[in-house]
C-alpha cells in the first residue's frame, strides 16, 4: 500500500489534513483560514512518527483536534499504539521559538517537576531544515487528568518560582545564553536551583505577537522583575498605538461610529504614559502573586481536552507568566437557564455545554480553596483595583483606555492606602505622581460614558443578531448559514435603527470591523 493512502480524515479526505476543517468564520474568513493552513509532506509525517518510536510503519492518521493555533493528529503505529503529532499553524507564534519553548517546557514539567505531561518522542522547530516542511512535535497519547489532579498540578506550579519572566527554553536554542551560574528557579522549599539545560528567554506570549505586533520593535524579555514585565506591556501598547494597529476581531464595544466614542492615538498615549508613572506602586498586595511561574496561557473550557469517557478528566499544557497576570479556569456565562422544554434542540445542546462548563468552574474554585490557597487567593484578587489596573493597560489595542483612565482616578483615591503613611503618620509617604485638571477629569468622564454606551450598544447588537464573541466570528459548519443570515439581518436592523442618513450609514459600516 502506498504510504499516503493510509492517511485519512474521516470527514474530508487527504488534503483536509492541511486545512482548518473545524468550522467557518462569519467575517475575514479567507485570512482566518490562511493563517491556519499548514503545508507539510504527508508521507514524511508517517516516516518521522514511526521512526520516533522505533516502529516500521504508521498505518493510520486521523486529525483529532485543531484549536486556534495547532493541529493534532492521532497516528496509529503498526503495533497498534497511538501517538500524537502536533503541528503549529502559522499564527501559533514566532517560528522556532514557540515550538522550542513548548518542548523544553514539557521536558521540564515531566522530568524535573514529575508532572503528568506527555513524553516527547521527536520534534523540530526548524521547518526549513526538516523533510516534513513544518514544525512538529511527536508525543505520546496520554489519558486525561482529573480535576483534583489539575488543582494539585497548579499547586506545584505555583510553588516553583522562576528567577526571570519570559518563556522556558533549552539553553542550546537561545543565542548567547550560556550563563549557568544564576539560579533558574526556587523550588517549593525556597532553595535555589541552577540548570545546565534550561534557561528563561524571550516571551512567546501571543499578546506580544498577534494582530501585527510581531512586526514591532518592542522589548520581549526576559525580565528580571515583575515591574519590568508590567512596564513592557504598557510600552508594547504604546508601540501598537503608534503603529496604527487595530483589533480585527469582535470588539468590546461599538466605537468609532457617528456620535460614539472615537478611539485615537491622542487618547491612548496619555493613558498609557500615566500608567507608567503609577505602575511601580500598584502591584497586588499579595506578594505571592508577583512570582514568575509556569502556567497555561488561557485556561478555559474551550481549550481543555475532555476525555469523552469521563468529562471530569482534562489535559492542559503550561506556559510561563507572572501569577498576578495569568488567567485561571474561567466561568462561561451567567444567570439562570430557561426551561429546557422551551428550547429547540440546538439551544438545548448549547445550554447543556454551558452548564457543564459552569459546573467545572465551580468545582475548580472549591478544590482550589481546599488544596491550593495561593491560587485561590490569586483568583480572589482578580476583583481588586490593583489587579485590574495592571491588566487593563494590556488591552488598549482593544480600546480599553477610558477604563484605564477611570482606574487611575480610583488609584488616586486609594493612594494613601496603597502607599502607606509617611513620617507624619497622615499623608502618603510618596505623592501621587499624576495631576488631573478639572478639564481633564471632565473629558475622561465624558469619554468613559461614551465608551460604556458603546459597550451597551455592542451587547444589544449581539443579543439581537445571535452573534457571539468567541473566536472572532467562528461558528460550526452546521451553524454557518443560519448565523450568516442572522448577522446580515441584524446589521440591517442596526443600520436602520442607528443611522439617520446615508452618510451615517457609511460611517457605521466603516466602524463595524466584523462586517466584510
Amino acid at each position: 500500500m502506498n504510504e499516503t493512502e493510509s492517511i485519512t480524515d474521516s470527514m474530508h479526505g487527504l488534503e483536509a489534513l492541511n486545512r482548518f476543517t473545524s468550522g467557518r468564520w462569519l467575517w475575514n474568513e479567507r485570512q482566518q483560514l490562511a493563517c491556519r493552513y499548514v503545508k507539510f509532506d504527508h508521507s514524511t509525517l508517517l516516516k518521522v512518527a514511526a521512526s520516533a518510536v522505533g516502529s516500521k510503519a504508521c498505518t493510520h492518521v486521523l486529525k483529532i483536534s485543531e484549536g486556534q493555533y495547532n493541529k493534532l493528529f492521532q497516528l496509529t503505529i503498526d503495533d497498534r499504539r497511538d501517538i500524537i503529532a502536533k503541528l503549529p499553524n502559522p499564527n501559533a507564534g514566532r517560528p522556532h521559538f514557540t515550538t522550542a519553548s513548548e518542548v523544553a517546557t514539557m521536558d521540564f514539567l515531566r522530568n524535573v517537576l514529575n508532572l503528568p505531561v506527555p513524553r516527547v518522542y521527536a520534534w523540530s522547530s526548524r521547518a526549513p531544515e526538516n523533510p516534513l516542511g513544518a514544525e512538529y512535535i511527536i508525543m505520546e497519547k496520554q489519558s486525561g487528568v482529573v480535576l483534583n489532579d489539575l488543582v494539585d498540578i497548579e499547586r506545584r506550579l505555583a510553588a516553583t518560582k522562576f528567577s526571570k519572566f519570559g518563556s522556558l527554553y533549552y539553553k542550546d536554542d537561545l543565542p548567547d545564553n550560556s550563563d549557568s551560574t544564576s539560579p533558574l528557579y526556587l523550588d517549593s522549599t525556597g532553595s535555589e536551583v541552577r540548570s545546565k539545560t534550561f534557561a528563561i528567554g524571550p516571551t512567546n506570549h501571543r499578546s506580544f505577537f498577534d494582530f501585527g505586533r510581531g512586526e514591532l520593535d518592542i522589548e520581549r524579555g526576559p525580565w528580571s522583575t515583575v515591574i519590568g514585565f508590567m512596564m513592557a506591556i504598557a510600552q508594547r501598547e504604546i508601540a501598537t498605538a503608534k503603529a496604527g494597529l487595530r483589533y480585527p476581531l469582535m470588539p468590546e464595544g461599538l466605537f468609532s461610529g457617528p456620535g460614539q466614542y472615537q478611539p485615537s492615538l491622542s487618547k491612548k498615549l496619555p493613558s498609557l504614559q500615566n500608567y507608567l508613572k503609577v505602575a511601580p506602586h500598584v502591584l497586588p498586595e499579595n506578594k505571592a502573586t508577583h512570582a514568575s511561574v509556569l502556567w497555561h496561557g488561557d485556561l478555559h473550557a474551550q481549550n481543555i481536552f475532555v476525555d469523552p469517557a469521563d468529562p471530569s478528566r482534562i489535559v492542559e499544557l503550561s506556559t510561563g507568566s507572572p501569577l498576578a497576570h495569568v488567567r485561571f479556569l474561567r466561568r462561561f456565562g451567567e444567570g439562570r437557564f430557561p426551561t429546557v422544554d422551551s428550547m429547540d434542540l440546538d439551544e438545548q445542546r448549547k445550554a447543556k455545554a454551558l452548564h457543564r462548563a459552569q459546573t467545572l468552574h465551580n468545582l475548580y474554585i472549591v478544590r482550589c480553596l481546599q488544596l491550593n490557597e495561593t491560587v485561590f487567593q490569586a483568583i480572589q484578587d482578580q476583583n481588586t483595583l490593583r489587579h485590574q489596573v495592571i491588566v487593563v493597560p494590556g488591552l488598549v489595542l482593544m480600546d480599553y483606555q477610558p477604563l484605564l483612565n477611570s482606574l487611575l482616578r480610583d488609584v488616586e483615591k486609594e493612594w494613601a492606602h496603597i502607599i502607606g503613611a509617611g513620617r507624619d503618620g497622615r499623608s502618603p509617604g510618596t505623592p501621587f505622581p499624576l495631576q488631573f485638571s478639572d478639564e481633564e477629569i471632565q473629558q475622561q468622564e465624558q469619554g468613559g460614558e461614551l465608551w460604556a454606551q458603546g459597550v451597551e450598544l455592542m451587547n444589544a447588537f449581539v443579543d439581537d443578531t445571535g452573534c457571539f464573541k468567541h473566536w472572532g466570528g467562528r461558528v460550526s459548519d452546521v451553524d454557518y448559514e443560519k448565523s450568516r443570515r442572522e448577522l446580515d439581518e441584524g446589521v440591517k436592523r442596526f443600520l436602520d435603527r442607528e443611522a439617520r442618513n446615508d452618510e451615517e450609514r457609511r460611517e457605521w459600516l466603516k466602524a463595524l470591523l466584523f462586517v466584510d
